[in-house]
C-alpha cells in the first residue's frame, strides 16, 4: 500500500491497485486562518496525521504547501493550508472545490488579517459552511472565549457568512476536540449530493514520481469521475496531452473508482514527470478550455478599486496566470491571460494585485467564470457590440444559459462548436442539441452534421455576404455570366466552414437572391440581363460566321471589330452550347457554313473520286489554315476516312456517315 499524499517514502514504494472498488461519496473540509492559529495542531488533534511533511515545515514551525489528512472511520478529507500572507496563492489552490471550511480563530488573539483575508477568499469560491475552532482555549479565560467568538461572528458577517457552529478547543488538552469532530461528521452527512456529471475536472496540486509506477498527480476531484483505465487529457499552459488512469488512491488505499468531490492520487501512464505542473487539469473526454480570455462576473472587496486594463494575477483551481482586467460594465470583466490556462464555465476564481513577486499580492476579488473561452472585447466605441456581450454575461449570471447560448450564437461571426460551447458555459455535453429537440433554442439551426450551431439570424447572414460576393463580382466582370459556385462557396468556407457555406447558398438559392446555371452564380436581375445581352451577343457573332462561310474567325477579328474579348468568348461560348458554332483549331465556323461542306464532299465521293487536301481546298475555295482543321473535324466525325495506304498520300475516302 502506498499513501501517495507523503513525498518521504515514495522512493521506496510502488503504487498498490488491489482491493480496487467504488469509493463512497466523500466530503472534503479545507482549514482556513491566521498563520501560527493552530490549524496544522487541530488537523493532527482530529485525524492523528501531522500534514506538515516538508522538513521547512517542521524547522520552521509554519505551513508552507498543502497537506492532507482524512477523519479517521469517516469518508471525510482535510485540506491544511498555509496561513502565511506570502502563501495566499496555495490557500486559494487548497480551498477551491471543496465542501466546507473550518476556521481555525486563536483565542487569545482574535480575526487577524489573514482570517480575514481567508474569509474573502472562501466567500469568492463560493464555499458557504463554515465550522469554527476558537484555539489555544487553554492559554485564556471564558471572557476572552466570549469576546474572541462575537468577533469572528462579525467577521463572518461582514463577508455574508455565518458559522454552523463554533467551538471552543484546545489540541493540547483535547478539550472541545470530540464535540468538534461530531460537528464535522455531522455536516458532511448533511452535504447535498453533488449530482452526477460527464464532465470530470481534477485541478492538479502536487507532481511526482513513484518509484515501480511512474507520474502521480493529486488534486480535489471537483467534478465527474475517474476510473482505473479510462483515457485521461491534460489540459493546461502546455497545451493537450493524453495518457490512461494507470491507478487510483484515496489517502492511501487504492480504489477503481473515485467520485468527485474526494482527494485522490493518479497514477497517469503513457506520460513522464516533466510532462505534468502544478495548475493543470485532469479530464475525461469532455475536456474544459484552453483559453486566454476569460469572461467574468467580478466581486470586488471592500474598499477595492480597480482600472481598466490593470494588471493582476488570477487563480482557478491550482493554477493561476498573469493577466489584464478589462472592466465589461458593472460586476463583469474579462480577464486577458498572459498565458492560456484550462477552465470550465462555472468555476470559481480569485484575483489578486500584480508585483514583482506574484505570490504576494493582495486578493482584489472574484467570481465565477461565465464565458471560458471569450472572443474579444468589442471596441470601446462600440457601444452597441458592448451592450450585446454584457447582456450575453449577464444572462450567464443569471442562470438563463439557454438564452445566452441564443445570445453568443447570434454575435458569432461563423457556426460555433456545440461542444466548445458547453464547455464554455460549463453545460452538459449534449446540452445544445436536447435543448434543440425541444425547441428551448427558436431560431438555432445546425450545420456541420449537428456538431455546429448558428442561428437564422446567423445563416441569414452568411446568406447576404455570398450575395454580395456574386454581385461584386458581377460589378467587375460585368460580360461574364457570374461568379463560380466553387469561388463564392470557398471564400465562404474559410470564414464559416464548408457546411455552413452550403447552408448559406442554400438559403440564397431558395429565396432567389441567387440562381445557378451550369456551376455559375447569378443575382436573378444579372441573369435576365445577362441573357438578353448575350444573345445579342451570340447572335451578332453568329451573323459575322455566316458571312465568313468556311473562311471561319479568330477570337482577334471579333475584337479587332470592337467588342472586348470576353464578350467574344461568352458569346462564343453560347453559340457553342446551343450547337450553333464550333471552334476548329484557332478559327471558329457556322454550324451551318460546316454542313456546306458536307455537301460538297457528298457529291465529290458521288463521282467516285478520291480526296485529297488539294481536292478539298479547291472544293470549298478555302487555304490549308481552314482545310486541315475542317478535314480533322469531318475525319472526327465520320464524314471522311482518312486513308494513308496508298504510299503515305493523304487521301480521305468516304467515311462511315455517307456510306449508311
Amino acid at each position: 500500500m502506498c499513501p501517495l499524499d507523503t513525498l518521504d517514502t515514495l522512493d521506496t514504494h510502488t503504487l498498490d491497485t488491489s482491493d480496487a472498488g467504488a469509493s463512497p461519496r466523500r466530503a472534503v473540509f479545507a482549514t482556513a486562518g491566521h498563520v501560527d492559529h493552530g490549524k496544522t495542531a487541530l488537523i493532527r488533534a482530529l485525524t492523528g496525521v501531522d500534514t506538515d511533511r516538508l522538513p521547512e515545515e517542521k524547522r520552521r514551525g509554519i505551513t508552507l504547501e498543502l497537506g492532507f489528512a482524512e477523519l479517521p472511520g469517516t469518508p471525510i478529507s482535510f485540506i491544511d493550508v498555509p496561513g502565511h500572507r506570502r502563501l495566499v496563492h496555495a490557500m486559494i489552490a487548497g480551498a477551491s472545490g471543496v465542501d466546507a471550511l473550518v476556521l481555525a480563530v486563536a483565542a487569545g488573539e482574535g480575526v487577524m488579517p489573514q482570517t480575514r483575508e481567508h474569509l474573502h477568499v472562501a466567500a469568492l469560491l463560493g464555499i458557504r459552511r463554515v465550522l469554527v475552532a476558537l484555539t489555544k482555549a487553554e492559554l485564556v479565560d471564558d471572557e476572552t472565549l466570549a469576546l474572541a467568538e462575537a468577533d469572528v461572528r462579525e467577521a463572518l458577517s461582514a463577508v455574508q457568512l455565518s458559522a454552523v457552529s463554533v467551538h471552543r478547543t484546545s489540541a493540547r488538552t483535547g478539550r472541545g476536540m470530540e464535540e468538534l469532530r461530531s460537528a464535522v461528521v455531522s455536516l458532511a452527512e448533511t452535504l447535498p449530493d453533488p449530482g452526477r456529471t460527464a464532465r470530470t475536472l481534477l485541478p492538479v496540486d502536487r507532481v511526482f514520481n513513484v518509484q515501480g509506477a511512474g507520474v502521480v498527480v493529486t488534486g480535489t476531484l471537483v467534478h465527474g469521475r475517474l476510473r482505473v483505465g479510462q483515457p485521461v487529457r491534460v489540459l493546461g499552459r502546455r497545451g493537450p496531452r493524453t495518457g490512461v488512469c494507470r491507478g487510483l488512491e484515496i489517502h492511501g488505499r487504492a480504489t477503481a473508482q473515485a467520485d468527485a468531490p474526494a482527494r485522490v492520487a493518479v497514477n497517469i501512464a503513457r506520460l513522464e514527470r516533466d510532462d505534468l505542473e502544478r495548475g493543470d487539469i485532469v479530464s475525461g473526454e469532455h475536456a474544459p478550455c484552453v483559453s486566454r480570455r476569460l469572461d467574468v462576473s467580478l466581486q470586488l472587496l471592500p474598499g477595492v478599486t480597480v482600472k481598466d486594463d490593470q494588471p493582476a494575477v488570477v487563480h482557478v483551481g491550482a493554477a493561476r496566470a498573469a493577466a489584464r482586467l478589462l472592466m465589461l460594465g458593472s460586476g463583469f470583466a474579462q480577464l486577458v491571460l498572459h498565458e492560456p490556462l484550462a477552465a470550465l464555465g462555472g468555476l470559481a476564481f480569485v484575483v489578486r494585485g500584480f508585483s514583482p513577486n506574484r505570490e504576494h499580492g493582495a486578493v482584489l476579488g472574484g467570481g465565477r467564470i461565465l464565458d471560458a473561452d471569450a472572443p474579444p472585447l468589442p471596441r470601446p466605441r462600440d457601444t452597441a457590440g458592448r451592450s450585446r456581450r454584457v447582456h450575453a454575461v449577464e444572462l450567464c449570471r443569471d442562470g438563463r444559459q439557454d438564452d445566452a447560448v441564443l445570445a453568443m450564437l447570434d454575435e458569432a461571426p461563423r457556426p460555433v462548436d456545440g461542444a466548445a460551447l458547453e464547455s464554455r458555459l460549463g453545460l452538459e455535453p449534449g446540452t445544445i442539441a436536447e435543448w434543440s429537440r425541444r425547441d428551448a433554442l427558436p431560431g438555432v439551426v445546425s450545420v456541420d452534421a449537428g456538431s455546429c450551431w448558428t442561428t437564422a439570424r446567423g445563416l441569414e447572414r452568411l446568406a447576404e455576404l455570398a450575395t454580395a460576393r456574386v454581385e461584386a463580382h458581377q460589378a467587375s466582370a460585368p460580360h461574364e455570366r457570374g461568379a463560380s459556385l466553387e469561388t463564392i462557396r470557398s471564400a465562404l468556407a474559410e470564414r464559416c466552414g464548408r457546411d455552413a457555406a452550403d447552408a448559406a447558398l442554400h438559403r440564397a438559392l431558395a429565396g432567389g437572391r441567387l440562381r445557378v446555371e451550369k456551376g455559375v452564380l447569378s443575382t436573378p436581375e444579372f441573369a435576365e440581363r445577362e441573357h438578353a445581352a448575350s444573345d445579342q451577343a451570340a447572335l451578332a457573332a453568329l451573323a459575322a460566321l455566316e458571312r465568313a462561310a468556311l473562311q471561319g474567325m479568330g477570337e482577334d477579328a471579333f475584337v479587332a471589330s470592337g467588342t472586348p474579348l470576353t464578350v467574344v468568348r461568352a458569346a462564343l461560348a453560347r453559340l457553342a452550347t446551343s450547337g450553333r458554332a464550333r471552334r476548329l483549331g484557332a478559327l471558329w465556323f457556322a454550324e451551318g457554313a460546316i454542313e456546306e461542306a458536307r455537301v460538297a464532299i457528298r457529291a465529290h465521293f458521288e463521282r467516285g473520286l478520291p480526296l485529297s487536301v488539294a481536292d478539298f481546298k479547291a472544293l470549298c475555295r478555302v487555304s490549308r489554315k481552314q482545310a486541315i482543321p475542317l478535314l480533322e473535324q469531318l475525319d472526327r466525325e465520320g464524314t471522311t476516312l482518312r486513308d494513308r495506304s496508298e504510299q503515305g498520300r493523304d487521301i480521305r475516302l468516304a467515311g462511315p456517315l455517307l456510306r449508311e
